[in-house]
Order: C-alpha cells, then sequence, then structure tokens
C-alpha cells in the first residue's frame, strides 16, 4: 500500500458526499478514526479499514487502487523488513509497511481471533534454516505471545526483530531459546520476564523460483 490509499478515501468520501465523521461511524470504528488515519497518517488496522471500504460500497482491493484483481473478501496484511532498525514501529503500527500482501478473510479468521494484529515479516538470514529461508515471509499473529507451547515467536531484542524456535521447560518454566540451524547457539534458562515476546508465526510463505 503506498500513500496514495490516502487521496482515493478522501476522493470517495467527496464522491459518497458523506464526512469522515459519518464514515467512521458507519464502520463502527467511533467517530474519530477516519480522521486519525488521514490526518496523523496512522496506518489503518485491517478489520476497520474493510468495513469503512465496504462502508463505501468499495472493496478493499478498489481503495487501495490494487490491480490484481482481488475480490473483497480478503484482506491486506502488512509487510515489513525483518531487518528494519526500527523494530518497535512495526509492533505499534508506527512504522509505514514496505508493502501488503493480500489473504482470504475467511482463512485469517480461522488461524487468528484478532486479524487486526496481524503483519507479515520478511526473512533475513540463515539462522532459522531450514525452517526458514532468507527471503520467506512469516505471518505474525501479535496476539499470540504466550509461550508455553513451543512454537516459532517473533522476540525483540533492543529494536531489532527475530524469529526463535522457543520452548518452556514443564517443571522450571524457564524457557529454551533456538535457532533451527545448529550452527547459531541456544539460550537455555531464559526467564519470560527477560524477552519481549512480539508474537507467533502462524504461517510461512515461500518462492519456489
Amino acid at each position: 500500500m503506498t500513500a496514495d490509499w490516502r487521496a482515493r478515501l478522501q476522493r470517495a468520501i467527496k464522491d459518497h458526499d458523506t464526512t469522515m465523521k459519518a464514515l467512521s461511524l458507519e464502520a463502527e470504528a467511533g467517530e474519530t478514526y477516519v480522521r486519525d488515519i488521514l490526518m496523523r497518517d496512522r496506518e489503518p488496522a485491517l478489520d476497520k479499514f474493510s468495513r469503512i471500504a465496504k462502508a463505501l460500497g468499495m472493496s478493499v482491493s478498489q481503495l487501495l487502487g490494487d490491480d490484481t484483481g482481488a475480490s473483497p473478501e480478503v484482506l491486506p496484511v502488512p509487510v515489513y523488513d525483518v531487518r528494519a532498525s526500527a523494530g518497535y514501529g512495526a509492533i505499534a503500527n508506527d512504522e509505514p509497511p514496505e508493502h501488503f500482501l493480500f489473504f482470504r478473510q475467511e482463512w485469517l479468521h480461522q488461524v487468528s481471533r484478532n486479524v487486526s494484529q496481524l503483519m507479515v515479516l520478511e526473512i533475513s538470514g540463515d539462522s532459522m534454516w531450514d525452517t526458514l529461508h532468507d527471503g520467506d515471509h512469516a505471518l505474525v499473529d501479535r496476539s499470540q505471545a504466550d509461550v508455553r507451547h513451543e512454537g516459532l515467536f517473533v522476540i525483540r531484542i533492543d529494536d531489532v526483530l527475530q524469529v526463535k524456535r522457543i520452548s518452556m521447560h514443564p517443571v522450571t518454566k524457564l524457557l529454551i531459546i533456538k535457532s533451527d540451524n545448529p550452527a547459531y547457539p541456544t539460550y537455555p534458562d531464559i526467564s519470560p520476564s527477560d524477552i519481549n515476546v512480539v508474537g507467533r508465526v502462524i504461517w510461512i510463505g515461500r518462492s519456489l523460483g
């Protein structure tokens, strides 16, 4: 998504002879939401953006200016580069995404209870080889930060986002943080309070080209 969607949204508001407040209320997003995303340079939450498009009689892809022929049943998920220095910005939706990937709404609701908390990370490096390759895309659910069940999690160290496999010892409740590539070190006996868990990886996309 480029900044053009804001101009497109403003034009749609004018064409539909409505106001930012009226559109916000119709989309059940709070009376100032449309003004906030237009005037304060905020990235919209996925579910609210979908309701805004529906209230305007448009598909999400039309509002985004997407030319892929995406249907109204899809939602755009923001994509961030895992190498981006402003790791916290991606978490807080303060950092503009690289672009968006479209997923079917029905499937997103099957894999996540809160689709507005989804983001995609572009993977860099080989520390998680061969589970994750350089250039892979990982769909991350920020609403799933419970590390009691082993899985791939995104953690933040300073301002850097990293994907690691995390498991919890059933007795000590301490964590084991490891890379799937044995060339990288494993960190045992880590207190859960010592790490910042961003979310759980729930899907991986990979190019076979």
